[in-house]
């Protein structure tokens, strides 16, 4: 009994020790175009055939080939990719005559870069979305 006692003692230290690290530890703050989320599948059938993305990283995409089925948001400078179930915590607003942008917390699994292309840009992995909120800019010289 005290055997089991003790395992149990050892298991809640390290459950109390780790876990908050893992939930709320190393949270970084994004923000991305609400318009989205886009497939995955999408942006590497677009990496793969559009001009400007001519000279991209073969690794980063073949990485992100081996990512399966997830959703990516586009930031400036950014894709971000994470799972559907993390999409569906960042509202998607389609406008043409505002900017909207959307703002989370999250933990970034990895980072790579498209490479040396006309218009580069960083590919996260993400996971543990948290929004937090939204910005909406009026575009300069548009609407009424």
């Amino acid at each position: 009994m005290a055997v089991l006692v003790a395992i149990l003692a050892l298991v809640a230290v390290y459950y109390v020790s780790e876990s908050p690290d893992d939930i709320s530890g190393n949270m970084t703050e994004l923000t991305v175009y609400s318009e989205g989320p886009i497939p995955l599948s999408d942006i590497v059938k677009d990496i793969e055939t559009a001009e400007y993305y001519n000279g991209h990283d073969n690794d980063t995409l073949n990485w992100m080939k081996s990512l399966g089925n997830k959703s990516v948001f586009s930031g400036n400078g950014t894709f971000v990719i994470m799972s559907q179930e993390d999409a569906r915590k960042i509202p998607s607003v389609y406008a043409t005559d505002v900017i909207i942008t959307e703002t989370f917390e999250c933990k970034v699994l990895e980072t790579h870069s498209l490479g040396n292309v006309k218009y580069p840009k960083d590919v996260l992995l993400v996971e543990n979305v948290n929004y937090l909120n939204e910005t909406i800019d009026d575009i300069p010289g548009g609407g009424a």
